[in-house]
């Protein structure tokens, strides 16, 4: 096996002085983001809102309804917010039912804040490029952390989910961790994965990678996750189980509206081109086929080549792009799409792909840096742009749709790129 092999094959051994560096790093960052959002964002989350409401009504305390699946928990201005995840979601938000709002929007800050920092470490852990050397030495790992934390910390998808309270890296974290390691063995995989399609259905679709990769353990693993979480949801809410899988989860309208400017999905971007009527739903069957066929073809190619951190990256691009709606904030997954960009071996990779992968990272950072109406605001309507901004002209609506056009030009570069035999981890399995 190649020196160079090596490098990028294995992880290396992280010495305790690069353990205890990053575990003050974690913490000093931890406390001052938990203080920076508390401070600049003194009323609670939105979503928050939602899942204390929620929680609420499990304690029998909730003011207005005792129905977890009412049609409304939240009311802000126009806007009737109802409780839209499965049952499991309202018993792990059981622990806020007993705070006041102020007591739950504090521990939900500082949780989100700890979970990016859990995610950024991962991320560095797992992708290809930083793999041989995050944990080698204190000084290179922490830098590492605090400059990928900044990144993510700048991304509206990230910093809107952490401002509203909302669920989105705890999830990509679980789904991560699970089938983003490259492994010889699979027994055990896709519990996590599984357990978070229980928490909030969407995760389900991550089932497309191991299906590729023919890891028939993962998937079993994923099947005992999801049917463990609506067991245990079961035990303790029978009636809204019934109600959730019979009723409440084919009616999509309750989450949202899918022509709202803010749903990044491809669904969503055929309704700001405002096409001609009858014209949006045989395309988005099409586009949604044909992203799944490429996503699959994806998939197949890096995981043959090692790379089990970028078919998990594609996957979740396929998930996002697939779902009737994704809302902005669901895109935490931007931040392991901008790190996956990165060659594998930063150093042999020519000029040309450098200069693409510059390119795609920054219309990445342009375009996921705000809202995607206030981003398209900037640039289609002069003067100065208000701090909200809904579907609009059909200009502003077109132009809000860049972001993902971005995600998906950065999925097919990650689905085409070159991959070198000297960077193929020979320890890898075939997959059929």
């Amino acid at each position: 096996m190649s020196r160079s092999h090596r490098l990028v094959s294995l992880s290396p051994r992280i010495s305790w002085s690069t353990i205890c560096a990053l575990l003050v790093s974690y913490v000093v960052v931890t406390a001052l983001a938990s203080t920076y959002l508390l401070t600049v964002r003194d009323s609670p989350g939105l979503d928050m809102r939602v899942y204390w409401r929620a929680a609420q009504v499990l304690h029998g305390v909730n003011p207005n309804t005792q129905e977890l699946y009412a049609p409304s928990l939240v009311s802000v201005g126009s806007l009737e917010l109802p409780f839209t995840y499965p049952p499991l979601s309202a018993l792990m938000f059981y622990p806020l039912g007993g705070m006041t709002l102020e007591q739950a929007w504090s521990i939900t800050a500082v949780f989100g804040v700890a979970l990016l920092g859990l995610y950024v470490l991962v991320i560095l852990h797992l992708a290809p490029f930083s793999r041989a050397w995050f944990g080698s030495t204190p000084v290179v790992s922490v830098l590492a952390f605090l400059g990928v934390y900044g990144v993510l910390w700048n991304l509206y998808p990230v910093s809107f989910t952490l401002v509203f309270g909302q669920v989105n890296i705890a999830l990509a974290l679980l789904i991560l961790w699970d089938l983003g390691r490259q492994r010889e063995h699979t027994w055990g995989t896709g519990v996590l994965t599984g357990f978070a399609a229980g928490f909030k259905v969407t995760p389900a679709a991550m089932g497309l990678v191991p299906l590729v990769q023919g890891r028939w353990c993962t998937i079993a693993g994923m099947v005992l996750g999801l049917a463990t979480t609506v067991v245990i949801s079961a035990v303790f809410l029978p009636r809204e189980v019934w109600d959730y899988f019979t009723s409440q989860l084919w009616q999509t309208s309750r989450v949202g509206e899918d022509a709202r400017i803010s749903n990044l999905s491809l669904n969503g971007s055929l309704h700001m081109l405002n096409l001609p009527d009858g014209w949006a739903s045989p395309l988005w069957v099409v586009l949604v086929l044909t992203v799944l066929v490429g996503g699959a073809l994806g998939i197949r190619r890096v995981s043959r080549a090692g790379d089990a951190f970028s078919a998990t990256v594609i996957g979740a691009l396929v998930m996002l792009l697939i779902s009737p709606i994704s809302w902005e904030h669901h895109w935490v997954w931007v931040g392991p799409l901008l790190l996956a960009l990165i060659p594998h071996n930063p150093r042999s990779a020519p000029a040309w792909e450098w200069a693409v992968v510059v390119i795609l990272a920054g219309l990445l950072l342009w375009t996921f840096t705000s809202a995607p109406s206030i981003f398209a605001a900037h640039l289609t309507e002069p003067g100065e742009v208000p701090a909200v901004v809904f579907n609009g002209p059909p200009s502003l609506e077109r132009v809000a749709t860049f972001p993902v056009w971005a995600a998906v030009l950065s999925g097919i570069w990650l689905c085409l790129r070159p991959y070198r035999t000297d960077l193929t981890p020979q320890h890898v399995p075939a997959l059929p």
